[in-house]
């Protein structure tokens, strides 16, 4: 498995464990709903990259995870769907200026980094007011600089409600 590959995972863990949610027992978005604002917020992100990113799904964030550690103290019932994508055809020399274009995106939206690395090109945030968790990470890909952009949704009921309780 690459480096690149391997440092995915690494940060699809990551936020499968750690987005938070604003129903612990009540009615959340479904999970179409949820699907739809994750390519949602990355499609709008990525519109106003110059020069346009050609998106590249990383096939892994496909799959929806189970709520792990939830912050908010709900259900680990629940779960959190991600997507992350490669954005590809970036000029080597344009990486550092692509990364500043999507944070100002970001501020611009309201919403809140969490993170920046030293170099400047990886970062984290959390959108506004509906906590989906943002990532965008540099590493390398041969000799390489490629970025990849992620969302994760809070954690949600699949449909939106909490499964009937077995014991009731």
């Amino acid at each position: 498995m690459s480096r690149l590959a391997v440092i995915l995972v690494v940060v699809v863990v990551i936020v499968t464990g750690c987005t938070g949610g604003s129903a612990v027992d009540g009615r959340t978005m479904t999970e179409a709903q949820a699907l739809a604002r994750v390519e949602q917020i990355i499609k709008e992100t990525v519109a106003v990259v110059r020069p346009e990113p050609r998106l590249d799904l990383y096939a892994p964030s496909l799959n929806s995870n189970m709520c792990l550690d939830p912050t908010d103290g709900g259900s680990e019932d629940r779960i959190v769907v991600n997507r992350s994508y490669y954005l590809r055809g970036i000029p080597q020399g344009k990486i550092s200026e692509v990364v500043g274009q999507i944070k100002k995106h970001w501020e611009q939206q309201g919403y809140y980094i969490s993170g920046v690395s030293a170099n400047g090109r990886n970062m984290t945030g959390r959108s506004r007011p509906d906590d989906f968790l943002l990532s965008l990470l540099s590493a390398y890909d041969g000799d390489d600089v490629v970025l990849s952009m992620g969302a994760s949704s809070p954690c949600i009921w699949p449909d939106g409600t909490p499964e009937p309780s077995s014991s009731g």
